[in-house]
């Protein structure tokens, strides 16, 4: 229960800041695009690049903040020791859930089928590569791959300390 309740908050929570950013400025997630759009889109300015770094932190606490709660409060509620394996699934499931909700409905949904107008970078109107549905999934594969690198870091945090 604490995995999908607390993966629905951090996807909440986190679609929230992406769609936010991309209706605010899509170019200050332009990492997040496809290559051939970052190249027509071009560099970003200083000023996105602070603005994107902002965005960047705040998404980080949110990411890494609410599956360490989680798992705080699952060790807590096993007496105040918590198995590796325990937190390592807790945190992981978090992050997969949240990385499922990110690959299916903001970017295949969003992002490829619907491709509203504010997520259009000035520019890049009408690119096939908004379409790009494998780009998305290879965002995923690397997602979990990072979900899990986060995860044993922090298992390996509660289990050990």
């Amino acid at each position: 229960m604490s995995i999908v309740l607390y993966g629905l908050v951090l996807s909440v929570a986190l679609s929230a800041v992406i769609v936010g950013t991309l209706y605010a400025n899509p170019r200050l997630l332009l990492r997040s695009y496809p290559p051939a759009i970052k190249r027509r889109a071009g560099a970003q300015t200083a000023s996105e690049r602070k603005k994107t770094a902002i965005v960047g932190v705040f998404f980080l606490l949110l990411l890494i903040g609410i599956p360490a709660v989680s798992t705080r409060m699952l060790e807590r509620a096993q007496g105040g020791d918590i198995a590796f394996s325990d937190a390592f699934l807790n945190a992981f499931g978090i992050m997969t859930f949240f990385n499922a909700v990110d690959w299916l409905v903001i970017d295949w949904l969003l992002f490829c089928a619907l491709t509203p107008k504010f997520l259009v970078i000035e520019g890049t109107e009408g690119m096939a590569e908004y379409k790009d549905y494998r780009f998305h999934f290879r965002g995923f594969v690397v997602g979990t791959a990072l979900a899990a690198a986060a995860s044993l870091a922090m298992a390996g945090l509660f289990a050990f300390l």
